[in-house]
C-alpha cells in the first residue's frame, strides 16, 4: 500500500516537517538547483526543504546539456556563479565585490560522483565564475554520511550562501533540517539513532 504524503510539504504523513517551516526566507540572489535525477525521491533530500523555506528557488532536474540547456542558456553569464570547488574560485566572504552584483546561483545536488559528472557533462558550466567556501560551518546533516570531511548537504550551502552573500538570516533553514532530521530518527531504535549522532 503506498504511502499518503502530505499535500504541503509532500514527506509522507508520518514524518511530516510543516511544524518546523517558519515565514519565507527573502533570497535576494535566485538560486538554481541541478539535480540528479537520484535525488529526487530520496526521504532525505535536503532540495525539498530549500523549496518549502526560500522565496526565490527554481529546481531543475536532470543530467546531461540537454536536460538544463532551456534554463542556462536563459541566464545572464555576467551575473551568474556556480557553487563548486576547484582552482580559480571566489571566496564567498568576497562575493560583495563582484561586479556586476550576483543575481543567480547554481547549485549541484548530488553525491560527489554524480556532482562532478554533471559538471562534466555540461560545458556551459565551465564558463561561470565558480563560488567556493574557505571555511565552512559544522556539518549538521547528521543522517547522511558525509562523502568528505567539509561536506555540507545542499540546504547548508545554500544557507550558508545566502547568510554571507544576501544577509538572510538562515537559522530557519536550519530548524527545517533538524526538524526533518528528527521526523526522520523518531521510529529508529535509540542504539541505531546513536549511530548517527555519535562524536
Amino acid at each position: 500500500m503506498k504511502r499518503s504524503n502530505c499535500t504541503k510539504c509532500h514527506y509522507p504523513v508520518t514524518t511530516c516537517v510543516c511544524e518546523y517551516v517558519s515565514k519565507k526566507v527573502n533570497n535576494r540572489t535566485r538560486i538554481i538547483i541541478l539535480q540528479h535525477p537520484d535525488e529526487v525521491n530520496l526521504a532525505k533530500n535536503t532540495v525539498r526543504l530549500l523549496q518549502l523555506q526560500l522565496s526565490d528557488i527554481q529546481v531543475v532536474v536532470g543530467e546531461s546539456e540537454s536536460d538544463f540547456e532551456s534554463v542556462l542558456m536563459g541566464l545572464p553569464k555576467e551575473s551568474t556563479a556556480l557553487l563548486y570547488p576547484g582552482k580559480d574560485t571566489i571566496d564567498v566572504h568576497n562575493c560583495s565585490s563582484l561586479e556586476p552584483q550576483l543575481t543567480h546561483l547554481l547549485v549541484i545536488d548530488g553525491t560527489w560522483k554524480k556532482t562532478n559528472k554533471i559538471f562534466a557533462l555540461n560545458p556551459y558550466l565551465h564558463e561561470l565564475q565558480k563560488i567556493s567556501f574557505s571555511t565552512i560551518p559544522e556539518n549538521q546533516y547528521h543522517i547522511r554520511k558525509a562523502e568528505q570531511s567539509y561536506s555540507l548537504s545542499t540546504l547548508e550551502a545554500v544557507g550558508h550562501f545566502i547568510h554571507i552573500v544576501d544577509g538572510c538570516d538562515n537559522q530557519p533553514l536550519l530548524h527545517l533540517l533538524n526538524g526533518m532530521i528528527e521526523q526522520q530518527t523518531k521510529f529508529m531504535p535509540e542504539n541505531v539513532k546513536a549511530r548517527y549522532f555519535e562524536e
